[in-house]
């Protein structure tokens, strides 16, 4: 008997061994760990007037909040349904590993998780939530060294502040402005413990969706407050009687300020890697909140009630690449799908503008006639036949001048294969289009898909008379110091023949002059009497899409208007977009002198019939049409 004593005696103390020297070695590993709190850094974003729009911690919208603005009820209720031994522990709670393990070895299942405040926070940091011993080790190990190098109130400022919520809700500030349209130093305590018994289970205990569920977890909460002598016994009776109300949405201010802009932004810090390298930034950016309240005004003024249709609208300012404002939908909290930089379209007649700079390149003039008839085009042993709208066609020889101002199919489709059509794939590529071109008789006419962005962009560098604007989204960062760690400098380089910009822009002027008409309206004749200054314009219509670009040398703005699914649209259903874009120029540029170019030297202007081309006889309209010097119409020289 007293040698099995002696055995059992030397087995115990050689297990406790091997356990002193597997947690010593737990030990050791963990503090070589090298797991770290992310750094908060407060981004605050400016638009172009200096006007706060965002504010952001580190990239997320999500508002965080310091531990001493947190009301103690908050704190308390956590810590005693969480983790009493909170201030106690170094990030482990033995006993209730102990008691967890137990309960998990008797059902064969991990049932009790026993994690610590710290073990919650390293897992919502670094881990995922599946459910396994080789993530709660991990997890053990990562609470310990944290624990090394943080105080408790930084782990348990981070902790609320990454808790989930429900509903998308991440964080107690937010969790309390969504439950209650309160902060969080001003909730009850009967709302601090209804936020305290979430997290267990956010769907089954949220109290908007699982009332009673809640209710029952949130008077164990008080409970347990009582008994650790947190709240009185009188304050856990009113906690238990207070009738809760739900305010159930989060009302951030910035979600009303251009937030398809500030989904751009950040992005741009992402890619400029700010939130790595610095602490605390300001951000100065190219968007013009005037703009966008004019712009979100029109829509609401024009758009047609209870529609599916969706919308996009891009405006630049061609001097500079500054984008000046981007709207990617109709409502941000339905979708947060930006379609102004994100759908691909067809542009249908928008497109053309790229193939009259092409002609002009090629020694084309506005007066450069095509006659516009039904026609049967061969291509490559192919028939193709283009229609003009409503199948109407003037019937005679008609100059570049009105075939912009009206659109007209034949002529284009004539234009594109007399240059042949890799001339327009190349003037695209030139223009910085990235998305694949087809290299067809269509292309013309508008069938290969753009994003609204670069089809802005690309009217952009009309409208800056040739010169390679790009996207100018942030402007400058500085740092907490006032550092100026981000600057926009880049030279914008002439890269195309401003005379040829200058003499299209003219030319596109005539969309909104309907004298040009013969037997169809010219496409902006029905906002014509809504402008007051001068415009190059030209819009776009597929069965599925529908466009409006413009501009003047102040701004360059885009308009696309269609169904997600591409369903198609009625013409009925798209007059409103014309309507728009009208409003927005007008108001934006209210005060505004003219806002149109100098005539180039190399450029003359020569009085005209448009519609012909040629001098104008008695009694016909005439007015200006541009020329470059050194290409003018014969008939100047008989």
């Amino acid at each position: 008997m007293r040698t099995i004593l002696k055995i059992l005696k030397y087995i115990f103390i050689f297990v406790i061994l091997i356990v002193i020297i597997l947690i010593g070695g737990f030990l050791y590993y963990s503090s070589r760990l090298d797991y770290k709190i992310p750094k908060i850094v407060n981004v605050e974003v400016y638009d172009k007037n200096g006007e706060k729009f965002l504010a952001l911690n580190n990239d997320s919208k999500q508002n965080y909040v310091k531990l001493e603005d947190i009301d103690q009820d908050i704190i308390d209720a956590f810590l005693s349904i969480e983790d009493k031994k909170f201030y106690q522990h170094k990030g482990i709670d033995i006993i209730r590993i102990g008691g967890a393990i137990i309960a998990n070895l008797t059902n064969k299942e991990i049932t009790q998780g026993a994690s610590t405040i710290t073990q919650q926070y390293a897992r919502n940091l670094f881990l995922s939530s599946n459910k396994s011993y080789r993530r709660k080790i991990e997890e053990i190990m990562i609470a310990i060294n944290l624990e090394a190098k943080y105080s408790k109130d930084e782990i348990l400022e981070g902790y609320l502040n990454s808790i989930y919520f429900d509903h998308g809700i991440y964080g107690i500030e937010d969790a309390c402005l969504f439950y209650f349209n309160k902060h969080a130093r001003e909730v009850s305590l009967a709302e601090a413990a209804t936020l305290a018994a979430i997290p267990k289970g956010p769907v089954y205990y949220s109290p908007i969706k699982n009332p009673e569920n809640n209710e029952k977890r949130r008077f164990l909460i008080l409970d347990e407050m009582f008994e650790d002598g947190k709240i009185t016994e009188y304050d856990n009776y009113a906690a238990k009687s207070e009738k809760l109300e739900f305010y159930g949405k989060l009302d951030r201010i910035e979600d009303e300020n251009a937030p398809y802009y500030q989904d751009l932004i950040m992005k741009e810090l992402e890619k400029l890697k700010i939130i790595e390298r610095y602490d605390d930034v300001k951000v100065y950016t190219s968007l013009d909140l005037k703009l966008n309240e004019i712009t979100l005004a029109a829509i609401e003024k024009y758009f047609p009630a209870n529609s599916d249709l969706e919308i996009a609208i891009y405006a630049m300012d061609p001097k500079t690449g500054d984008v000046l404002t981007c709207i990617g939908g109709l409502d941000y909290k339905e979708s947060t799908y930006n379609r102004a930089t994100m759908a691909l379209r067809q542009p249908g007649s928008a497109i053309k503008p790229f193939l009259y700079y092409a002609a002009l390149e090629h020694g084309f003039t506005p007066a450069t006639t095509f006659k516009s008839t039904k026609t049967n085009f061969y291509v490559n042993g192919n028939i193709y036949a283009p229609t003009n709208f409503n199948d109407i066609y003037p019937e005679r020889d008609v100059s570049m001048a009105y075939a912009i101002a009206v659109s007209d199919n034949i002529y284009a489709i004539k234009t594109h294969l007399f240059l042949g059509t890799d001339v327009m794939v190349d003037t695209l590529k030139a223009f910085g289009f990235s998305t694949p071109i087809n290299d067809n008789v269509s292309l013309a006419l508008g069938t290969s898909e753009v994003y609204l962005s670069e089809l802005v962009q690309g009217y952009g560098r009309f409208a800056s008379l040739g010169k390679e604007i790009k996207p100018v989204y942030i402007t400058k960062i500085v740092d907490s110091k006032g550092k100026v760690i981000y600057e926009e400098k880049e030279k914008i380089m002439q890269k195309y023949s401003q005379d040829n910009c200058f003499i299209l822009s003219e030319t596109m002027t005539n969309v909104f002059d309907n004298r040009l008409a013969i037997n169809i309206s010219t496409t902006g004749a029905q906002i014509a009497n809504k402008l007051t200054r001068k415009y190059a314009g030209k819009s776009g219509t597929t069965n599925t899409d529908n466009w409006m670009i413009g501009y003047n040398e102040n701004i360059v703005l885009g308009i696309w208007t269609g169904y997600d699914k591409k369903k198609f649209i009625e013409n009925a259903e798209v007059r409103f977009i014309k309507h728009i874009w009208a409003e927005i120029m007008e108001n934006y540029l209210e005060g505004e002198g003219e806002c149109w170019y100098e005539v180039p030297d190399n450029v003359i202007s020569i009085k005209v019939n448009p519609t012909t081309g040629l001098i104008a006889k008695a009694n016909e309209y005439r007015k200006d049409l541009y020329f470059k010097a050194d290409n003018l119409p014969w008939y100047i020289f008989n």
